[in-house]
C-alpha cells in the first residue's frame, strides 16, 4: 500500500496565489483494483467528515485492502473563507448565494447518445465488452464534465468547484459524500435500490431517494450507471455494473470529535468490507435502522416569529400532536399568545431542527422521517 498527496489548484485569489486543497491517493498495490471516493466539506461548517478522513487515513495502513481511494477532507476552500462573526457560512456562495452542493454536472441525454452509439455493436453480453462498455461509458462522463468546465462562456464559482470534484469522483466505482446537518442526527442518503447495502453503514436512519437529479454529487454518480443499466436491459443486454453512491450526514456541523469519528470509520469500513473491499476492519455493534422514503422526509415550517425552545431534539422519537417546540414573541408577552406551543404534525424521527433560537414565518424548524 502507498499514500501520496496531491496539492489540486483550483484557482487563485485576487493577488494571484493558488487556492487549492490536499488529495490523497491510496494505492493498494493490486492491478485493476477497483476505487473508492469520499470526500467532505463541501459545506465549509460541516468539518465532522474531515475527521473521518483523518481516522481512515490512520487506519488503512492496517488493513487488508482490495481497492484504491481517493480521499478529499476539506475540499471547498471558497467556503471556509466566508465567516459571519464567529461562524462559518460555507453552505452558499456569498457572493451569488448559490449552494456549493447544487452544480454537479448530470446530462440525461449524454446516456441515450451513449446507447445509441452502441446500435449495430456485436454481442454485448460477455464480460469483455462490459469492462469495454464500462470503460467508454466513464471517458464520455468525464469528457462532458471537463468540456462543460473549458466552455466559451465560462461557469459560476460552485459549478467550477462542483465540475473539480466530480472530475475525481467520476473515477471511482464507490461515492461517499460526507456532511453534517444544523442541529442533526446521523443519517444517510441513499439511492431507493441501494437501501440494504446502506444498512451496512450502521447509521441509525436511511433516507430513501429516487433515480432523480437535485444537483447533489451522489445523484450525479449513480443516476447515469443506473440509466444505462437500464438502457441495455430493453436492449437484451445483461449489464451488471453500476456506481454506488450515497451521502453521509454525521451529526451536526460546526463541530468535531475524533472519538465519534472513529466510530464513523468503522461504519465506513464495515461497509466496504462487505463490499469485498478491505478485510481486517475492526468490528461494529449494529444498531437499529429505521428506512424512510424521501417522500416521507417532511420539512416542518414556523408559522410564528419569535424566540424558539427546541423541546424533541435530533434523534427523538416523537408523536402526531405532540408539543416539540415553544416560540416566545416578546410583543405578546402581556397575553396568551405570548408563549405558542409547536405541534408535530405527525409522528415520526427528528432528523434535524434550525440551529438558531430565532426563527421568521417560514423558518425550517424541524425535518422529521415521518412514520408512512
Amino acid at each position: 500500500m502507498k499514500i501520496t498527496k496531491e496539492l489540486l489548484t483550483l484557482n487563485q485569489d485576487i493577488a494571484g496565489q493558488e487556492i487549492g486543497i490536499p488529495v490523497y491517493y491510496v494505492n493498494c498495490g493490486k492491478d485493476d483494483a477497483p476505487s473508492v471516493y469520499i470526500q467532505s466539506a463541501v459545506h465549509a461548517a460541516e468539518m465532522q467528515g474531515s475527521a473521518v478522513i483523518f481516522q481512515l487515513l490512520t487506519f488503512l495502513p492496517k488493513l487488508g485492502l482490495n481497492t484504491n481511494f481517493i480521499l478529499v477532507p476539506n475540499c471547498n476552500p471558497f467556503g471556509r473563507t466566508q465567516r459571519a462573526g464567529e461562524y462559518l457560512q460555507g453552505r452558499f456562495d456569498a457572493t451569488t448565494g448559490n449552494n456549493w452542493n447544487r452544480f454537479y454536472h448530470y446530462d440525461e441525454s449524454l446516456v441515450t447518445k451513449f446507447l445509441n452509439s452502441l446500435e449495430g455493436s456485436e454481442s454485448l453480453n460477455d464480460k469483455a465488452n462490459e469492462k469495454r462498455i464500462v470503460s467508454d461509458f466513464r471517458f464520455a462522463l468525464s469528457k462532458s464534465i471537463e468540456d462543460l468546465t473549458k466552455g466559451e462562456w465560462g461557469i459560476n464559482t460552485a459549478q467550477y468547484l462542483n465540475h473539480k470534484l466530480q472530475s475525481l469522483a467520476v473515477k471511482a466505482d464507490l461515492v461517499i459524500d460526507l456532511h453534517t446537518g444544523p442541529s442533526s442526527t446521523r443519517h444517510i442518503y441513499s439511492p431507493d435500490f441501494l437501501v440494504e447495502h446502506a444498512r451496512r453503514f450502521n447509521i441509525e436512519n436511511i433516507i430513501s431517494i429516487p433515480c432523480k437529479f437535485a444537483g447533489a454529487l451522489d445523484e450525479a454518480s449513480f443516476i447515469p450507471w443506473r440509466l444505462l443499466q437500464q438502457g441495455l436491459c430493453e436492449k437484451g443486454v445483461e449489464f451488471q455494473y453500476g456506481v454506488k453512491a450515497f451521502t453521509v450526514e454525521l451529526g451536526s456541523q460546526e463541530n468535531i470529535c475524533l472519538t465519534q469519528a472513529y466510530e464513523d470509520m468503522k461504519g465506513i469500513l464495515n461497509f466496504l468490507n462487505t463490499e469485498g473491499l478491505v478485510t481486517g476492519n475492526p468490528k461494529i455493534d449494529a444498531n437499529d435502522i429505521t428506512v424512510t422514503a424521501l417522500k416521507n422526509y417532511k420539512t416542518l415550517f414556523s408559522k410564528h416569529a419569535g424566540m424558539v425552545e427546541y423541546l424533541a431534539k435530533a434523534g427523538d422519537k416523537v408523536e402526531k400532536g405532540q408539543t416539540i417546540a415553544r416560540v416566545l414573541n416578546s410583543l405578546e408577552f402581556d397575553n396568551d399568545r405570548g408563549l405558542l406551543e409547536i405541534k408535530s404534525p405527525s409522528s415520526g424521527i427528528v432528523i434535524l431542527h434550525y440551529p438558531s433560537a430565532a426563527v421568521q414565518v417560514g423558518t425550517q424548524l424541524y425535518k422529521i422521517a415521518t412514520d408512512a
